[in-house]
């Protein structure tokens, strides 16, 4: 029996407006190897990509080879999906295109515009619709992340032990899909630790690690402090919300386990900010405090600020960002970021509902880096803000005194792992052609120069066809849109994203049979 050719993609559109990988960055994303756990190993030949670190998937042959094409990413991603989508049409009118991620679950019937199969449910999902339509032989009979797919030259290994997040953050996406928190099984948390034997660091990529039932979470510590002790990882780390920082014998739990540090949301350092984002974790103690109390405990502590320009002025962000960079004791944040209105959030609701989106805005433009909405300053100061981020706002000369004192504090309570992480933004501040944070900063060739306006950003050079396309393709190199020429919600989101429609979308698969290549319609 022939085998079935998958080709699975994680999309991704650089912030640039160009395009490039990035390799050296972490996190990368898990998601293209758990979907590639859902094909059965001696009846499918897999390829993955990702282009957020192996930069736009340019050999369109691989693209012709498939059967099977998958395709996820993030909100700002789905232009990117369709542009694949419509690469591989042209190129195999045969191949099979099923879309999945935060987009096939917020924008369902938007999705099946484009793609033959529009999946909003787990990989699982993806397990149950290969079974149906290529034979049950084709799904894997369990469905575990293939880490084997993945860099092995990357000293940093990614495992999920649970799903979604048990808070409703005003900004997030998991808030907009309404699912509820799920640990996974600890002998699935096994499974990926064996293969992710040898690795100097794995991190889990859960939206908490720390979400659940407490006995979840201690029976997580002690495998891993298992696989520690016996040598198989030299340590993990993980993101966790912010009230796993209220008690100090968490803390110690997790040092004792072989924890190297932490990534939690600490969003601002103001307390009427967080209020606004519905930051209510936040609340329980100052992020300062959260930040030396980490530090202090041996583990580092990486976080990031976002501004929201209706409610807050750039002066306030400024010194706000001056004062964590005066202070030995804090790291410096990983990220700066605007509050991104992701679709079918609350906040993306509510500015809906105000009136307050710009006009003519694009899903590529909810990439944390363009003026969305109206503003408490003029424009272009809050433009120029946003310019600065790329390089967290912080000068050299500030980030070197800053990377001294925070080495001379913390070079006796860190271990070398952690305080070379604890030190990884204020080198990324030093050395910006390094720094995938300033990657707009040093713009492929071709790519048109940033505005960071909503409504004058440019699309960038992944939107001009790089082969003939027949007219119905020629589309899908159209930028999808947000808002109208009056700012209003655009008539391509009224039926998923209309006031009647629901936020919290059900888990189905939507197939198109009469798209699909008669050989195998049911």
């Amino acid at each position: 029996m022939r085998k079935l050719r998958v080709l699975i993609v994680n999309c991704y559109s650089d912030n640039n407006r160009g395009a490039r990988g990035n390799p050296l960055f972490v996190p990368q994303s898990i998601a293209p190897l758990a979907l590639a756990g859902a094909f059965a190993r001696e009846c499918c030949e897999l390829q993955v990509h990702c282009e957020f670190r192996q930069g736009p998937l340019d050999e369109l042959k691989r693209l012709a080879w498939a059967q099977l094409l998958v395709l996820t990413g993030l909100n700002s991603a789905l232009d990117r999906m369709k542009q694949l989508c419509a690469y591989a049409k042209s190129l195999n009118p045969g191949v099979v295109v099923v879309a999945g991620g935060p987009l096939a679950r917020v924008l369902p019937q938007l999705c099946a515009r484009y793609f033959d199969i529009v999946l909003s449910g787990d990989v699982e999902s993806l397990a149950e619709m290969v079974a149906g339509m290529y034979g049950p032989e084709m799904r894997a009979a369990a469905v575990t992340p293939r880490l084997d797919l993945g860099p092995r030259w990357h000293p940093v290994g990614y495992a999920e032990a649970s799903r979604n997040c048990n808070f409703a953050c005003s900004f997030c996406s998991m808030t907009a899909e309404g699912r509820p928190y799920q640990s996974l099984a600890l002998a699935q948390v096994r499974a990926q630790l064996e293969q992710l034997q040898g690795k100097q660091c794995v991190m889990f990529l859960d939206q908490n690690f720390f979400g659940g039932a407490r006995c979840d979470v201690e029976a997580r510590m002690e495998l891993l402090r298992e696989f520690v002790d016996a040598g198989h990882i030299k340590g993990w780390a993980a993101l966790v919300t912010s009230d796993f920082f209220a008690k100090d014998d968490w803390l110690q739990r997790a040092r004792r386990s072989g924890c190297i540090g932490f990534f939690s949301g600490v969003e601002s350092m103001d307390d009427a900010q967080l209020r606004h984002y519905q930051k209510k974790q936040n609340l329980q103690l100052p992020g300062a405090q959260r930040i030396e109390r980490c530090l202090s405990a041996g583990m580092t502590f990486h976080y990031g600020l976002i501004f929201d320009p209706r409610e807050r002025r750039v002066a306030a962000m400024r010194s706000e960002v001056e004062a964590i960079a005066s202070n030995p004791a804090l790291t410096l944040p990983s990220f700066i970021s605007l509050a991104i209105p992701l679709l079918g959030t609350p906040m993306f609701r509510r500015l809906v509902a105000e009136h307050a989106l710009l006009p003519h805005l694009k899903l590529r433009d909810m990439d944390g880096r363009s003026l969305l909405t109206e503003c408490l300053d003029p424009v272009d100061e809050v433009c120029q803000l946003l310019a600065e981020m790329d390089f967290c706002m912080i000068d050299t000369t500030r980030a070197r005194r800053h990377a001294w004192g925070l080495w001379r504090r913390y070079r006796g309570t860190l271990p070398a792992r952690a305080l070379l992480s604890a030190l990884s933004p204020d080198l990324a501040c030093l050395l910006p052609r390094f720094s995938t944070a300033s990657r707009e900063a040093h713009l492929g060739a071709g790519a048109a120069r940033r505005t960071h306006y909503g409504p004058s950003e440019p699309l960038g050079t992944l939107y001009q066809p790089r082969i003939p396309l027949e007219a119905r393709y020629q589309a899908f190199f159209e930028p999808t849109r947000v808002t109208d020429a009056q700012g209003e919600l655009h008539a391509d989101m009224q039926a998923d994203l209309g006031s009647s429609v629901s936020t919290e979308m059900p888990v189905q698969i939507l197939i198109e049979r009469q798209r699909l290549p008669a050989m195998i319609r049911g």
